[in-house]
């Protein structure tokens, strides 16, 4: 084992480690010497949470996170939204299917247009007041008691 070196890039964030005699860093790559004390307590920080970073010493130290960004809180909520949906489409199918072939349906008229305007409801969320940092609507009654 050689020495330990922590590759950063223009913002100081550690983008990843290397050892002078297993495994060097390329050509250009900038890097910091770090002890392996150092490079443990960057590992133990990563993984909960923390950024690695060299500070303008060229000491490494751990950050805490950034906030998301109104990008990421957009995708999350719409992973959501979408996962809402996926879970009611069965019932959607079942109703069609047990109207077209005539033998009465599970849900009552009621309930299938309550659901179709719970899943107009999820649709539309990205166009509500305050997106993303808005609640998903509550799926009707009958919906969580199946599920």
């Amino acid at each position: 084992m050689g020495q330990k070196q922590a590759a950063y890039d223009s913002t100081g964030a550690i983008v990843a480690f290397y050892d002078t005699t297993d495994s060097p860093a390329p050509e250009g790559v900038a890097v910091a010497n770090i002890t392996d004390e150092q490079w443990q307590f960057l590992l133990d920080g990563q993984a909960k949470g923390k950024r690695m970073t060299i500070g303008a010493t060229g000491s490494p130290a751990l950050l805490e996170p950034l906030p998301a960004s109104r990008a990421d809180l957009a995708a999350t909520k719409r992973a959501a939204r979408d996962v809402a949906l996926a879970s009611t489409d069965w019932l959607v199918s079942r109703h069609q299917d047990e109207k077209l072939t005539g033998h009465g349906t599970s849900l009552t008229a009621d309930q299938f247009t309550t659901l179709l305007k719970y899943r107009q409801a999820l649709r539309d969320l990205a166009d509500a007041t305050g997106w993303p940092s808005v609640a998903l609507p509550a799926a009707p009654d009958f919906v969580t008691a199946i599920a």
